[in-house]
């Protein structure tokens, strides 16, 4: 059992980069041992451990805590004392530790927050409203931090009655102490100024602006009655640090340090715009007051200190949303007021500063995340267009006169060298046309008041040829395209294609990114007017130039061999995706051996310190395309992909792990069936089916998927022996049990009753039914239900598929399906059929699944069991209920989408990978324990009869006709209620 004192070494350890991969194998042995959380809070909390080894411990609970509170069913993971020990006392601890702990602390409260708030720790706000102290603002600070990081989490949230129990839960006990502490912060910061003590308006002001956050997030929902009662007392105090200035706080002459009264005035607009956007009725009568202030403020710190970056940021989002207000665009509805708008708040706001210059050149993939429009990052350029924007919805007409005659003039005044006016030109210009805000999709509609090809023939297009002009204007003209790329022709975009190929040879990395960013986008491309969205440039389109232009993102790539800077920028291997992604089969064998040896050496690279979960993804991602539209899957390229996946897995890169399986279990599906197992994969099976490694839940998936690839290859592998078949199924068990990974467990129990011989199985049967029928009755839940209902309408459905039917030589039908779940006690399929099965026919949305239960309702009225044997009783009962639930497939062929289609057979279609593939866009900045699918080889849910689509109305009714019609002689429809009788002469009986 570790020590205080063993921790301690080993924390050490692990800043040191030699032995840090060690130390940190070492930690995580201890991790299921009772006390090691407790152990860990001691470390933090102990004054004799260096600061350093102290955070390494704050920093290692904290992801322990993510990883290992509760699994995914929402059970604890430690042992009971020791969670209530940490419940106990991590808020005592964190409010004695430096800033930089607590920190990490505050986030391990709000992960712990996150399963156990409010249901399971009911005295955490009690806790924190107790230690509010008149005098201690040091603590009261750390309590406050608390609190933000747990109600936080509520502003991004979709309304719920539980949310909202929670909130009042909150509001209950918080809201007067919060507001008490509040007026007696800022009575604390009056006497701070007063006496000209900077250190104690520091630490007030700390405190001042995380009640403001935490402001924010109590209204965050709704307006509190509480909040609504204290308005004008609660906003006279915003509005009153809105307009303080003061010496004593922050560096005049400091062009980037963001002081504390920065951030509390730019709290407080978030604040205000909140307010506006939401409780406009009842804020009404403090609206001007705020607007004339934000509007000197923003006049104040136009200056070009990037400090005040987000400050204007937000006060300009302010200002939009103050324009969406009928009762407030008078004020921006004259040409005097535009002019003053344009000339004192856009243009200023637009201007290419010597700060933005400087990050074009120092730190370029920060420069075009920063820049590109539809990104996540807030900038004044984008901000100052919004606004621009909303402006011109009021008056189209006066806008556009007004703001042209500016991009004349900055036009007319941008001579040799002066490039700054013309980039002010082409961004007003490009803000003014746009309607709404460019999507991932570009610009759906423009302004009609301006021409958008002509302005690029006379003011853009010399740009895209011009190799001496500045690099900016490069990056403008290539934007150009990107941003206006749908009022652009086919024909137009293929003759600019050879000028953006040219600039992936600029030595500039913002040019060239740009380039690989516009031409991902133009061949994500689709025909709106097409129904299936199929895309604009095919194959042939791009087949001439794929080779040179994947040749050139690969160069650009692998001129950096450091891990961090090779994988720095990911819109390049973006763009290599979507080259691969439209080429399909077209690149030449050779090239494609090629292509895979540079993306596995890219890999072998990046893993030595994953740091760009994008890039990496999107790397996986090119690796299956390029298996993917292999016309054959030889031993050449599985002995060349195998042995780089497979030192992944030995290294435990455990950012990579999730992805390697996929890519694995992927190269199976896709092996020739002729072919044994490769001897590879047999010495994967024992290491598959260990423990350890189902513990982390972003492998399951890949798992499950390459132990039903190995199922379908080679499954005498598991069926040669007890001892090899054992294994298999305490995996099956173990997923079925959870109720995260339920589904995979179904998938799993598939492939076995598919793959496996009965005879193999026969003494397992009662044992599998028996696990099944125990969950749907101790712990069920809807989509356990739907997903066991399901997989026994699938074993029903095996006889209409001639392949599966022959593979399983026939013994799988729907009397198989009634003795499997009577295995476990005579007559109880008739409980389970009548409490779950028969409700649940007719409940599923999803198309296949709603195929399935179709299918495999007629085919058990027709087992023996409904009709000759103990299950007749049932037989008109379930007639009526099929005849129902076939009148509710109406509707199924009018969804013609793609990924309708798509759905509807299983997702097996290209369609829908094409939709997913054009549309993948990770959000996630951070590795995680979450699974990322690769998408390029997703495959579909098992589908026993694939023959019949699943939107093809007409063929699923005749297959239901033919079942019902060997009933016809029985003389069981005469049973039936009217409204069956009805249904029954509807499809011609």
């Amino acid at each position: 059992m570790a020590t205080l004192e063993s921790l301690a070494t080993l924390l050490e350890h692990s800043l040191a980069p030699q032995h840090a991969r060690t130390a940190e194998t070492q930690l995580r042995t201890h991790e299921t041992e009772a006390g090691f959380p407790v152990t860990l809070l001691h470390v933090i909390s102990s004054t004799n451990l260096s600061l350093p080894i102290r955070l390494a411990a704050a920093v290692f609970f904290k992801n322990l805590v993510r990883r290992r509170w509760v699994n995914e069913d929402g059970q604890h993971l430690f042992a009971p004392e020791d969670v209530t020990y940490v419940k106990g006392e991590i808020v005592n601890v964190m409010i004695k530790l430096p800033n930089t702990l607590q920190t990490q602390l505050g986030e391990s409260i709000s992960i712990i927050a996150e399963s156990d708030f409010p249901h399971n720790w009911e005295g955490l706000i009690d806790e924190l409203v107790a230690k509010f102290s008149p005098t201690d603002f040091v603590a009261n600070k750390a309590i406050c931090v608390v609190a933000h990081s747990i109600f936080k989490k509520w502003r991004p949230l979709f309304r719920s009655d539980e949310l909202f129990l929670e909130i009042k839960h909150v509001l209950d006990k918080f809201s007067q102490p919060f507001l008490q502490l509040l007026i007696k912060v800022d009575e604390e910061i009056d006497r701070s100024i007063a006496s000209n003590d900077s250190a104690s308006l520091n630490l007030y002001l700390e405190n001042l602006l995380v009640l403001i956050q935490i402001y924010y997030d109590l209204n965050c929902q709704d307006i509190p009655e509480f909040f609504e009662d204290n308005m004008n007392a609660g906003m006279a105090l915003m509005h009153k640090y809105l307009v303080l200035e003061t010496s004593l706080v922050g560096d005049a002459d400091d062009d980037e340090d963001v002081d504390l009264l920065i951030k509390i005035k730019t709290a407080i607009i978030e604040l205000v715009s909140l307010y506006i956007s939401r409780y406009a009725d009842v804020f009404e009568s403090l609206i001007e007051n705020f607007i004339t202030t934000i509007w000197k403020l923003i006049n104040t710190y136009v200056t070009k200190q990037s400090k005040f970056d987000l400050l204007v940021v937000k006060s300009l989002a302010f200002l939009t949303s103050v324009t969406k207000m009928v009762q407030y665009q008078g004020l921006f509805n004259n040409e005097p007021a535009i002019k003053e708008i344009i000339e004192k708040i856009i243009l200023p706001n637009i201007y290419f500063r010597e700060v933005d210059e400087e990050m074009f050149e120092d730190e370029p993939i920060q420069y075009v995340r920063s820049d590109l429009e539809g990104s996540d990052f807030d900038t004044r350029r984008k901000s100052a267009t919004d606004f621009l924007r909303e402006l011109k919805e009021v008056n189209s007409e006066l806008v556009t006169k007004t703001v042209m005659e500016y991009v004349t003039g900055f036009l007319n005044n941008s001579g040799a060298g002066d490039w700054k006016n013309k980039d002010i030109a082409i961004y007003l210009f490009s803000s003014l046309a746009a309607k709404g805000s460019v999507t991932g999709v570009g610009v759906t509609s423009t302004n009609v008041l301006v021409d958008v090809v002509k302005f690029f023939a006379e003011n853009v297009a010399n740009d895209l040829m011009n190799t001496t002009i500045h690099p900016i204007l490069k990056t403008d003209a290539i934007k150009y395209i990107f941003t206006f790329r749908n009022q652009l022709t086919k024909q137009q975009l293929i003759e600019t294609f050879p000028m953006l190929f040219s600039h992936l040879q600029d030595k500039n990395p913002v040019v060239y990114t740009y380039t690989a960013i516009t031409i991902e986008k133009l061949l994500s491309m689709t025909n709106f007017n097409d129904t299936t969205h199929s895309p604009v440039f095919s194959k042939q389109d791009i087949q001439p130039f794929s080779t040179d232009l994947l040749t050139h993102l690969f160069q650009l790539i692998l001129q950096h061999q450091a891990p961090e800077k090779l994988s720095e920028n990911e819109f390049l291997i973006k763009c290599i995706m979507k080259v691969l992604h439209n080429s399909e089969d077209c690149i030449d064998s050779n090239f494609r051996m090629t292509l895979i040896d540079q993306l596995l050496k890219i890999l072998q690279i990046i893993s030595r310190n994953p740091s760009n979960p994008k890039f990496s993804h999107y790397i996986f991602e090119s690796l299956g395309l390029l298996i993917k539209y292999s016309n054959n899957t030889s031993n050449q390229e599985i002995e060349m992909i195998l042995p780089p996946l497979l030192s992944i897995l030995g290294d435990d890169v455990q950012e990579f792990v999730p992805y390697t399986f996929q890519i694995l279990a992927f190269l199976l599906e896709v092996y020739p069936d002729s072919q044994p197992l490769p001897d590879s994969y047999k010495q994967l099976i024992k290491p598959l089916l260990a423990p350890a490694v189902w513990e982390f839940r972003g492998n399951v998936p890949g798992i499950s998927r390459l132990l039903i690839a190995i199922l379908k290859q080679d499954p005498s592998t598991f069926s040669s022996s007890e001892q090899s078949l054992t294994p298999l199924l305490g995996v099956f068990q173990k997923l079925i049990a959870s109720k995260a990974n339920d589904s995979y467990g179904f998938e799993l129990l598939e492939s076995i009753l598919l793959n496996i011989p009965l005879n193999v199985l026969q003494n397992y049967i009662k044992q599998i039914a028996v696990l099944l029928l125990t969950r749907l009755k101790t712990s069920r839940t809807e989509k356990y239900v739907k997903r066991f209902v399901v997989f026994i309408f699938s074993l029903s459905c095996i006889p209409l598929n001639d392949d599966l039917k022959s593979k399983t030589h026939g013994f799988i039908d729907a009397d198989f399906a009634v003795n499997f779940i009577d295995s476990v006690q005579p007559g109880v399929f008739q409980q389970i059929f009548n409490s779950f099965i028969l409700p649940t026919s007719g409940a599923y949305a999803n198309l296949q699944d709603k195929k399935i239960a179709t299918l495999g309702l007629s085919e058990i009225i027709n087992s023996t069991h409904f009709t000759q044997g103990n299950y007749t009783s049932l037989t008109v009962s379930t007639i009526e209920k099929l005849l129902n639930n076939v009148q509710g497939l109406g509707g199924l062929a009018k969804s013609s989408s793609v990924a309708a289609t798509a759905a509807a057979v299983g997702g097996t279609v290209s369609g829908q990978q094409a939709v997913a593939i054009n549309e993948l866009d990770l959000e996630s900045s951070a590795f995680g324990s979450q699974f990322s699918k690769i998408v390029s080889i997703q495959q579909g849910a098992f589908d026993p009869i694939p023959s019949i689509r699943s939107n093809d109305q007409a063929a699923i009714k005749n297959a239901v006709v033919m079942n019902l019609k060997k009933l016809q002689t029985t003389g069981i429809f005469a049973q039936l209620d009217q409204t069956s009788q009805h249904s029954l002469k509807s499809l011609g009986f």
